[in-house]
Formats: C-alpha cells, sequence, structure tokens
C-alpha cells in the first residue's frame, strides 16, 4: 500500500506546509517607520516600482452591508465615536435625507426606514447599507472602498479598467465604480466632485 504523502498531488502537500492564518500574530504594535508586525522596511527603492504615478489624494468612504442598520449605527457610532451625518433611502433613482429626528421605532411600524446611514470620525467616513434582518449575505460584506483621486488618474484608472474588462458598475464624469478580479467594488471620484 503507498504512503499516503506520496499519493498527495503536489498542491496539497504545499498547502499543508503553508502557515495557518490564524496563527499570524495580530498587529499589535508599529515600527518607527510605521509598518505593522514589527517589521522594519528599509527606506529606499521599492520591491515592485509602479509604472505610472497616480494621484491618490485619499480614502474617501468605506461601504459596509449589515444585517441590522441600527445595530450597525449603534455600534459604530459608539465604538469609534462616530458622528451619525445622515440617514438615507431611495427615492426612486435618487437618495432622499432622512429627518434629523428619524425614530426608529415609528420607522419600523411604518416602513419609513433607511437604507444607508452615513458615519465620521475626522477624515474617516463609514456607509452602512441595509442588507436586512433576514438577509443571506451571498455578497461580501465589504460593499465597496471609495478613493478620491485626481481628474487624470481617474482617466488613466477608468481606461484601464476598460482594457482589461473588469466590470464596471457605474461610469460617470467624475464617479467611475468597477469590480477588482478579487471581488471588491472600487468607488473612484475625482477631486471635482467633492
Amino acid at each position: 500500500m503507498a504512503d499516503r504523502n506520496d499519493a498527495q498531488p503536489e498542491e496539497e502537500a504545499q498547502a499543508e506546509r503553508a502557515p495557518v492564518a490564524a496563527n499570524v500574530p495580530a498587529p499589535s504594535s508599529t515600527t518607527e517607520s510605521g509598518f505593522p508586525y514589527g517589521l522594519d522596511i528599509p527606506k529606499g527603492a521599492a520591491v515592485a516600482e509602479a509604472e505610472h504615478t497616480l494621484d491618490l489624494h485619499a480614502f474617501d468612504h468605506i461601504a459596509l452591508r449589515v444585517a441590522s442598520i441600527q445595530r450597525a449605527e449603534s455600534f459604530y457610532h459608539d465604538l469609534f465615536e462616530m458622528d451619525v451625518v445622515a440617514r438615507a433611502r431611495r427615492a426612486g433613482d435618487d437618495w432622499e435625507i432622512m429627518p434629523v429626528d428619524f425614530d426608529w421605532t415609528e420607522g419600523l411600524n411604518t416602513g419609513y426606514y433607511p437604507e444607508l446611514v452615513v458615519l465620521r470620525n475626522g477624515p474617516i467616513t463609514l456607509l452602512l447599507l441595509n442588507a436586512g434582518h433576514g438577509a443571506i449575505m451571498i455578497e461580501p460584506r465589504l460593499a465597496h472602498v471609495g478613493l478620491r483621486v485626481s481628474s487624470e488618474s481617474l482617466g488613466f484608472l477608468r481606461g484601464t479598467v476598460l482594457i482589461r474588462s473588469y466590470p464596471v458598475i457605474q461610469d460617470d464624469l467624475h464617479a467611475f465604480r468597477f469590480r477588482d478580479p478579487y471581488g471588491i467594488t472600487w468607488h473612484l471620484t475625482d477631486t471635482a466632485s467633492h
């Protein structure tokens, strides 16, 4: 009888030798250079330099799908001390900002309920998208990552995405959304839209 390891394909053997993600320690501290896991990465040339220099200004927002938008709003409001900037719901093709004095209990009873909550603390904006209490999360909870870029970089990235045939979700003058090969949706806006 052949040994189990002899009959095992090379990919499986490599997978068994690969480090397990659960054994990787959390990045508890950073070095003086600001890198996690205590990495002391030398300054200077990059391991692989980018062919082009894009003008990326900032992370604009992170959008998360949540099963309970009320509980998620409360959680992120308390945990990260984020201001609740707006609650909104769809009104046809547009978004309707809900009143500041919106009441969650009354909203549940009347069906007038937010589909989107915007929270902010300093430069960080978090969008909560209501998937609904009974939602089975087939799509990733990370709905999309928003980047603010220069107009030139938006045009360059739009061209790159179209040439590579990534799925395009939105293509407007100042905004472009696409899904990368890893399932992440990127929402790019240029500085002219802010």
